[in-house]
């Protein structure tokens, strides 16, 4: 088999998640749990972030969130990308997610069925992208588009994707821009 940066990434990226609520209770929930801590987030983080990302991208006859591992690959992001802006924005979302969902249903995110975190997610879905500064939202919508963005750029989602050659250039002149429009390229 050959390794190419894919397989390489997915295979040092894949945590092996294992049962740390009992089997019965975890198959009842429908929910992978990680025990081990990941390269920025927590066990319990990323079995949040996991969870989120398998919610809003299903497994179907397409592939999911888990089959990309969009989740993993955050993970490695919020180490190699994410400012520390952006590592505090998503955390907090997550500790506030857990912090709401105990206050409206009683129980942790993580203890809910999955329908159940299913509508408390399309519940926040269906507010974040009003017109709104909070801060909540704003990351949630940010967490979002970083999970399709993951996803939908990935091997699994679009093996079809290739890089379109050539490289960056910088600013263009108004000569080389007025013969970009000529060919139609713009």
């Amino acid at each position: 088999m050959k390794i190419n940066r894919r397989v390489f990434l997915g295979s040092v990226l894949y945590v092996v998640s294992t049962a740390v609520l009992p089997s019965e209770l975890k198959n009842a929930l429908k929910l992978t749990v990680f025990n081990s801590d990941a390269l920025f987030f927590s066990a319990e983080q990323l079995t949040l972030v996991y969870d989120i990302a398998d919610i809003m991208i299903p497994t179907t006859d397409t592939p999911g969130a888990s089959d990309s591992h969009t989740a993993q690959v955050l993970d490695a992001l919020m180490v190699s990308w994410a400012s520390s802006n952006t590592q505090q924005q998503l955390t907090a979302f997550l500790s506030e997610l857990r912090d709401r969902a105990r206050s409206s249903n009683n129980k942790d995110f993580l203890l809910m069925p999955r329908e159940e975190r299913q509508a408390f997610l399309v519940e926040i879905d269906s507010h974040a992208f009003e017109k709104t500064t909070s801060p909540f939202l704003v990351a949630y919508k940010r967490l979002k588009a970083l999970i399709f963005h993951i996803h939908y750029s990935s091997k699994e989602a679009n093996p079809d994707f290739f890089l379109v050659p050539g490289g960056y250039r910088g600013t263009l002149s108004l000569e080389e821009l007025h013969a970009i429009h000529k060919r139609k390229y713009l």
